[in-house]
């Protein structure tokens, strides 16, 4: 499973189990804390300025219950947390991603947050960009896309490899439009003229980077880095 740092955000009026809670995450691997909330319009009032993957928050709380809260957040996954068990099925019939009895255990929580991860890399293979292309409109299935370049007739389009070995030319798209609309994927700048999807590359040495494609002759398919995006290269891979 991937090992992403997944960032997630707090919720709970109770400041004892919110303390606890956010102890417990803190001492999790590739879990960050965005932010602890104590009150759920204040919560709701910010979340639109927060970046983060979940939320675990508690059903009960004045004013507004956690399940009013995961109406407003749409499809944002969620790990409800309560010390009643009436809510049970009302927090699946939301899909909330797992259901945790308080006090919150160690060893349950990290099972939720393993949830976490499998329902997201769920959405990321699901995810799919209509676009226009060279053959027409297309719809890609976003783990499809390896790379793109700008070695194209029109330096307007881009060139797009598919994990299948298929190419496509997209129409007037910059690369800034492409990392904008595909923000789910992490593509790595490896020149001027290509983006490289980090979850397609087997590795890198010298000026070549490796991807986990094969040639016909059963070899890495390669492409090459530019000594100008090395260092950001670099530290991308390595993140």
């Amino acid at each position: 499973m991937d090992n992403k740092v997944l960032r997630v955000v707090l919720l709970d009026d109770e400041l004892l189990a919110l303390g606890y809670l956010r102890s417990l995450c803190e001492g999790i691997p590739d879990l960050e804390v965005v932010k602890a909330f104590d009150n759920p319009a204040v919560f709701l009032s910010e979340v639109e300025n927060l970046s983060f993957d979940f939320c675990i928050s508690d059903i009960v709380m004045p004013h507004l219950s956690g399940l009013e809260v995961a109406e407003k957040m749409h499809a944002t996954p969620i790990i409800f947390t309560t010390a009643h068990n009436e809510y049970a099925a009302d927090a699946f019939d939301m899909e909330a991603i797992d259901y945790l009895r308080k006090p919150v255990k160690l060893e349950r929580l990290e099972r939720a947050i393993e949830k976490v991860r499998i329902r997201m890399e769920q959405s990321k293979n699901q995810a799919v960009w209509s676009v226009n292309t060279n053959k027409g409109k297309f719809t890609i299935q976003l783990s499809t896309i390896v790379s793109f370049s700008s070695d194209t007739y029109d330096r307007r389009d881009k060139s797009m490899l598919l994990e299948n070995g298929d190419e496509l030319v997209v129409k007037n798209k910059s690369f800034d439009q492409l990392l904008k609309e595909l923000e789910g994927i992490p593509f790595i700048r490896i020149s001027k003229s290509e983006l490289i999807s980090k979850e397609f590359i087997q590795g890198y040495q010298g000026d070549i980077v490796f991807s986990k494609l094969r040639t016909k002759e059963g070899k890495y398919r390669e492409f090459n880095l530019s000594e100008n995006y090395r260092k950001t290269f670099v530290e991308a891979f390595n993140q």
